[in-house]
């Protein structure tokens, strides 16, 4: 596993867009703009690996997700658990590319886990995500969330997820819960409460973290209301390149 150490520069991840409240196609060619109330939240993911005396210094405003990056759907999925099913557990067309893509048009919808494939969960959409393998470097150190709201049904909305990390490649350990290490457990920034404008970007969400990761695994934990499914626009996960 690859650690940030003394010594070892880590560059942000340049990005120029701007933050969006209306239906604007972002481009694919660029990180996400974190140019939106930042709010910062506690970590309850217990960390591996951590070295002491450990920095991370530069400004952390940088997406390590964008179109096209190498994305599996999943579902009946837990932080450190296997994955139970992916893929034929979303529309064609509301697929879990959709979720990094930087187009706000578009969208991620999954309906569940279930015990006969994925389907009939209850409640529909939890345990459900993706994980993905940044192209931008092969070590990237995750310490924010930049979620957006996608064009309907806010009861649909995740409010809660978990965040691991892998530094492994075969897909049978893409899919082995022993491969993953939590990195974060918490809030999406969508209100659980008050309902968030569709196609907007909400409030970023911080967290601490030292660990360098080669592929990531997001999980839906909870969502606003109830629904058939849950979805989301955009989720990005925003950090550095650790540079070996």
């Amino acid at each position: 596993m690859a650690i940030a150490t003394p010594g070892k520069k880590i560059f942000d991840i340049p990005m120029t867009a701007a933050k969006t409240t209306t239906a604007t196609e972002i481009a694919t060619t660029i990180a996400i703009t974190a140019a939106t109330t930042t709010t910062t939240t506690a970590n309850t993911a217990t960390m591996a690996s951590t070295t002491t005396g450990t920095t991370i210094t530069g400004s952390p405003t940088g997406a390590i997700t964008r179109a096209y990056d190498p994305t599996v759907g999943i579902c009946n999925s837990i932080a450190g658990g296997s994955t139970g099913g992916s893929d034929n557990n979303y529309p064609i067309t509301e697929n879990p590319y959709n979720a990094i893509d930087g187009n706000i048009n578009t969208k991620y919808l999954n309906f569940g886990d279930g015990s006969t494939g994925c389907y009939g969960s209850a409640p529909p959409g939890i345990n459900t995500g993706f994980y993905v393998t940044p192209t931008i470097s092969n070590a990237t150190v995750a310490i924010g969330l930049l979620f957006a709201t996608s064009n309907d049904f806010p009861t649909r909305d995740p409010t809660m997820v978990t965040l691991e990390g892998t530094n492994e490649t075969s897909t049978a350990a893409l899919n082995s819960g022993a491969s993953w290490t939590l990195i974060y457990n918490g809030s999406t920034g969508i209100d659980s409460y008050i309902d968030s404008n569709r196609l907007t970007y909400v409030s970023r969400q911080n967290f601490s973290n030292t660990m360098a990761f080669s592929s990531y695994r997001l999980l839906v934990t909870a969502k606003r209301g109830v629904s058939n499914s849950v979805q989301y626009a955009e989720a990005h996960i925003m950090g550095y390149i650790y540079n070996s």
